[in-house]
Order: C-alpha cells, then structure tokens, then sequence
C-alpha cells in the first residue's frame, strides 16, 4: 500500500515515424517573400522621399535669391550680446569649452566661500568661510526671543506633531 510508482510523471518515449510537425502550417517561401516585398517597399519609399527633398530644395533656392555680397562681407562672426557661453573669453574661431567655464566658475565661487573678505567697508559687514560661520553659530547659538511668562494667560504655543497645528502648553514658572 505505501508503494510508490513515478510512472505518471514521466513521459513516455514514442519513436514512432508518423509522430512529427506539420509542414503544411506554413509556406516559407511567401513568408520570405513578403519580407522581400516589404524591404523593397521601403527602399522605394526613401527614394521617392529623397527626390520630393531635392526638388523642394531647389524650388525654394530658386525663389529665394542668395544673400548680396556686401551682407555677407558685414555679417559678424559673434552673436550680439548677452552671449550664452562659449565665446565670452575666448574668440570665435577659438571658444572656450562649457566645461573650462564652469570650473573657472566653481573655482571663483571655492574661492567666496573659503575666505574673508569685506562686503560692505561702510557698514562694517564682512564674509567669513562658510566652516568658520558654522561653528560660530554652534558655540554662540541663534537668537531667540522668549515669551513672557504672562503673555496668553499662562499658556505658550507649541507645535503638535500629529496635526501640525499650534497646541497650548501651561508654562510651569
């Protein structure tokens, strides 16, 4: 009774010779065909697409007159100002590459937030190193103004973490 087959989860081995696919689902020389038909078609269209360009072309050559010598003499080789990037130091047979910019840019910015320096001598105002800022403000802290122990009844507002509105809290003196 515990005997244990696997006759079921093999397949069977069939050799025999009328067992095969059928060769009359399909007819590979119409399907090699079609594809040949298609690519021809295509290749028929870009041809017929390439002369329709050429003959726009020249229609539109032969209505618009070339630009007159003395206009092409006075052209400039600069775009007017502002110039975007490229040429604002190099010159225009030469322009200076959008990634030499940018680092000579990063560099002059390194540069402000490095070192010291007057923003206003008038006023008194200077720059500082953004480490230095930082650790000014870690030992000397930010300015707060405190509530009077009086004001609103007693009671001072402090933000609720699950509404995100203002909550009453008694101030304890």
């Amino acid at each position: 009774m515990a005997e244990t087959t696997n006759k079921h989860h093999e397949p069977e081995q069939d050799n025999s010779a009328h067992v095969s696919h059928e060769r009359s689902d399909i007819d590979i020389f119409q399907v090699a065909g079609y594809g040949i038909g298609m690519v021809i078609c295509c290749l028929v269209v870009v041809v017929m697409v390439w002369g329709m360009f050429a003959y726009l072309g020249k229609r539109e050559d032969a209505v618009n007159a070339p630009n007159p010598p003395a206009m092409t003499k006075d052209r400039q080789l600069l775009p007017p100002e502002p110039r975007l990037s490229g040429v604002s130091k190099g010159t225009a047979a030469l322009p200076e590459l959008p990634k030499v910019e940018l680092e000579e840019l990063r560099n002059s910015e390194d540069a402000l937030l490095t070192s010291y320096g007057w923003v206003d001598t008038t006023k008194g105002t200077v720059r500082v190193p953004v480490a230095v800022a930082i650790d000014m403000l870690a030992t000397k802290g930010l300015p707060s103004r405190p509530s009077p122990a009086g004001a609103n009844g007693g009671y001072r507002s402090i933000p609720s973490d699950a509404s995100g509105g203002r909550t009453l809290e008694k101030i304890s003196q």
